[in-house]
């Protein structure tokens, strides 16, 4: 399963692919598929380069370029139903080019670096699976709880990105007692975020 529920509509989960610039790539596809481009926001300071194309009326895919994290990814997102989504993004779950889940994971493992650990515990999060992975629920907690900032801070973007009611507990702990107090308002500001897109409490 590729597809959520959210307010609207529906949305594919996050296509992280191995590479910061893959805008060729889904040119590509979109190209042969006939999809018709609608933005194409080229990157300008804190803001990422973005683009956008209709599948069909209802029917979006875009996709972005996150420099603090070296990552891009394409999804959809469409308020016909979650048929319509599984269907367009069959051609990216399939894509030499995005990261597998096993790879996600190995590069969390392999990071050898505290930012590294950061920035691979944030992709993480980002490439997600729709429904929980112990594999990633257990990294991220762990990063959560990490001595070093930077591994903190990717582990709470990635729980945020995840959107998984699990990490509820968690971000919650870290909004109260993480030592940093930016990353306690990432922690609240990711909890919020649940409460607007509708993840459930546990």
């Amino acid at each position: 399963m590729n597809v959520m529920e959210r307010p609207g509509g529906f949305r594919s989960r996050r296509f992280v692919f191995r590479d910061l610039h893959a805008l060729a790539e889904v040119q590509s596809i979109a190209n042969a598929a006939g999809w018709r481009q609608t933005l194409n926001r080229p990157a300008e300071g804190d803001t990422p380069l973005l683009a956008n194309w209709e599948v069909l009326p209802g029917l979006t895919v875009s996709y972005t370029e996150k420099t603090t994290i070296e990552t891009s990814f394409a999804m959809a997102a469409s308020s016909l139903g979650a048929e319509e989504v599984e269907g367009c993004v069959a051609v990216f779950a399939a894509h030499p080019h995005v990261l597998t889940f096993d790879e996600l994971i190995a590069g969390c493992d392999t990071a050898d670096t505290p930012p590294v650990q950061g920035m691979t515990l944030a992709r993480a999060g980002l490439g997600a699976p729709v429904e929980p992975d112990e594999r990633f629920v257990e990294r991220l907690e762990a990063g959560a709880f990490s001595g070093d900032g930077a591994v903190r801070e990717g582990a709470l973007w990635g729980m945020a990105y995840a959107e998984w009611p699990t990490f509820r507990a968690s971000l919650r702990q870290a909004s109260q007692s993480d030592p940093d107090e930016f990353l306690r308002r990432v922690a609240i500001s990711a909890l919020r975020s649940f409460d607007r897109i509708g993840v459930a409490e546990q």
